[in-house]
């Protein structure tokens, strides 16, 4: 496949459910669009990301705000093929045979089983991303950024572990992503905390948003620095 060299490709995906995958995808493509041409795919006809950018939309078009704005598509060949047109692509939880494209791989980490699979070096989701490297390997393709963000309150014995694992798997851990309301209100608004820079939103927010939009940079600085 003929990708332009700029095209950084970002894959989000989760052991289990409720791990906030989409609201990483939905807040990082939103934060990136403000100077990248992003695009988000993803396997699923309808998702919640697909009604939050209809919703971004709908708000420029009626009230005439400034709200930054991606391109959202079904994740198929001729979707993926049109990546070249974009400079980030967020793959929101595809299927594995899309892993070997990552430059950035991110793995939302939520629950006792999430965490199993990360400690455990055998596993079959740690297996998965392996495979992917080897993938990467054979057609001369440098090895992508692993991020784990854990996004559920884990001890400080698994956060040890957590670390020693990623030494020996080859992901780094992100700090921690506090659960916050203002998180899930954005994602069902289609205004989030991200938006507070847009001139006529200002006044919408208040301290905890500027907590949880805090909290976001911080996650997406993480991810994007050293790319």
């Amino acid at each position: 496949m003929r990708r332009n060299k700029m095209v950084q490709i970002i894959v989000i995906n989760s052991i289990n459910s409720g791990s906030g995958k989409s609201l990483i995808a939905a807040h990082l493509a939103v934060m990136l669009a403000k100077e990248y041409q992003v695009m988000v795919a993803d396997e699923q006809p309808k998702s919640k990301i697909s009604d939050f950018l209809a919703l971004r939309h709908m708000y420029n078009l009626q009230k005439n705000y400034d709200l930054p704005i991606f391109s959202y598509q079904n994740l198929n060949k001729q979707s993926f093929d049109q990546i070249q047109n974009f400079d980030v692509v967020i793959l929101d939880s595809p299927d594995s045979k899309y892993f070997q494209y990552a430059d950035i791989f991110i793995t939302p980490l939520f629950g006792q089983e999430g965490l199993n699979n990360l400690k455990e070096k055998n596993s079959l989701y740690a297996s998965l991303i392996w495979e992917a490297k080897k993938q990467r390997a054979s057609i001369g393709k440098n090895t992508f950024k692993w991020i784990v963000i854990p996004n559920d309150k884990y001890s400080e014995d698994d956060y040890t572990v957590l670390n020693e694992s990623g030494k020996f798997l080859g992901f780094s851990l992100a700090p921690y992503l506090t659960y916050r309301k203002e998180f899930d209100i954005g994602l069902t608004s289609g205004i989030t905390v991200v938006d507070k820079d847009v001139p006529k939103l200002k006044t919408l927010f208040d301290f905890p948003d500027l907590y949880a939009r805090r909290d976001l940079k911080r996650i997406t600085d993480f991810i994007w620095q050293n790319k």
